[in-house]
């Protein structure tokens, strides 16, 4: 296993060499339900927020391109080895570069699912898998996209309905 020095170590290698661009690749769930934080509101003043009675959430893959900002999504309904095959299918379409793709990935199980191996190998010319260290979100860019996001979108923010969330 990598050491997070020596992962970091290893992409700037990559990095410099410039024979990859680079995407970086994580999951997240979006929840309809509403989620509270901190606020400044009047002195005085009670704040009220709705919130749905139902449990209802919308489930994006992501990959982000370190180099060139562009961001690939595709949601799923769930994330498993199916997803994550048709999500590399994609990244290999949309992706906008003639350079071999690095897709850096984070361990989820499904991320080393055997029935994958033989479709990773059959795009191999196009795209290889890196993975980071166990338990290091801190390496992983878009793991702050999916922050900033959750705050500009989902926090102290109540939607009637999940297509208004997905479309905010």
């Amino acid at each position: 296993m990598l050491k997070p020095r020596r992962s970091l170590k290893k992409l700037r290698m990559i990095r410099k060499k410039g024979n990859y661009e680079i995407y970086f690749e994580d999951e997240c769930h979006f929840q309809r339900n509403t989620t509270i934080v901190r606020a400044w509101f009047l002195k005085g003043t009670t704040p009220e927020i709705k919130s749905p009675p139902i449990r209802e959430k919308i489930s994006v893959m992501s990959a982000m391109g370190m180099d060139n900002g562009q961001l690939i999504t595709m949601n799923a309904e769930i994330f498993n080895a199916v997803s994550l095959k048709a999500f590399v299918k994609r990244i290999i379409k949309c992706a906008r570069t003639q350079r071999k793709i690095l897709l850096v990935l984070d361990n989820a199980r499904f991320h080393h699912a055997i029935i994958n191996r033989k479709f990773l190998k059959s795009v191999k010319d196009e795209i290889v898998l890196m993975y980071l260290p166990a338990y290091s979100p801190e390496l992983n860019p878009i793991e702050s996209f999916w922050k900033k996001t959750r705050r500009a979108v989902t926090h102290n923010r109540y939607y009637e309905s999940l297509g208004r969330r997905e479309n905010a």
